[in-house]
This record gives structure tokens, sequence and C-alpha cells, in this order.
């Protein structure tokens, strides 16, 4: 089994052919996909972003799991909710290729992952988000709350040698 790294996919042409021959259940299933909007106009951009999100809703599909499907285009972010970056570079660095081969131990959870993707993919796509935002909430306010601790603790610190 192969890494997850990137597979490019460079939009030639605005047209709806070109973007079903794309366009799958298992697009995002193996790796993580990005399809590069640049060749095309801003207005091309614009409608391909609305038909690919459209896409991915009216499938009941995630373009977040197992793998995130990521755009490149011109395009600010705030117009989809599907990852949108300006350039390649802005990509996240986690699934980028590496010069070495995988060991032992690599290869062996590597082919534990495939089990796992066919799981996240036969569950409820807006059930993962949910359950994600969800468990990313009650993270925050831990973290919130650690902060006050640490507040509250410098100012007892304080006043403890402030006494002596």
């Amino acid at each position: 089994m192969s890494l997850p790294v990137y597979q490019h996919i460079n939009l030639k042409t605005g047209s709806l052919d070109e973007l079903n021959a794309i366009l799958n259940p298992e697009l995002n299933l193996k790796h993580p996909v990005t399809i590069s909007l640049k060749a095309l106009d801003l207005d091309q951009q614009r409608e391909l972003i609305g038909l690919i999100e459209n896409y991915f809703v009216s499938h009941n599909l995630s373009f977040k799991f197992p793998y995130p499907v990521y755009l490149v285009s011109d395009h600010e972010a705030s117009i989809t909710k599907v990852p949108l970056v300006r350039k390649q570079e802005e990509l996240p660095k986690f699934f980028t290729q590496r010069d070495s081969k995988m060991n032992v131990k690599e290869s062996h959870l590597a082919g534990k992952n495939k089990l796992l993707q066919q799981e996240v993919r036969n569950s409820d796509a807006s059930s993962n988000i949910k359950d994600a935002q969800n468990y990313g909430e009650a993270h925050r306010i831990i973290y919130e709350l650690e902060e006050e601790r640490k507040f509250y603790r410098l100012i007892l610190n304080r006043l403890v040698k402030g006494k002596k």
C-alpha cells in the first residue's frame, strides 16, 4: 500500500464532461486530492467550485473524510465550504511526498489504514462532521479552562511570594 500523498488534478477546461470524469464516490477514499482550477478564468472557477461542492452535498459525501479534497483557485476561501487555497505551497505539509521508503512499522500501519478508510467511508458524513465539531468544541473549552487555571495559579504564586 502506498502512502497517502496528494493526487493533483489539473482541470484544463471548464467542461462538465471533464468534471464528471473526475468526480466519483471513490475520489478521496485512498489519498487526499487537490483540484487545480488555475488554468480557467475566474467565472469558470467560481462555477466549477459550486458544481464540485454540490456534487459532494447531493451524493451525501464528505470532502473532508477519509481524506480531504482541496481546491486550488484564485477565489477567496469564503465562497465555499470546500477547503480552498491560492497556491500549491499553501496545502498542508502532512500529505507531501517523502523521499525515503516506508519502514516495516509504517507499512503495517498503512495496511490497517485501508480498513479504517472503508469504515469512515461507510459511515454518515454529516454525523462524522458533527462528531468532530463536538470533539473540537469540548477541547476548546478544556483549553480555555486550563488557561484560566494557569492565570489564577500565577496570581496565587505572586501573592504567596509577596507575603514572605
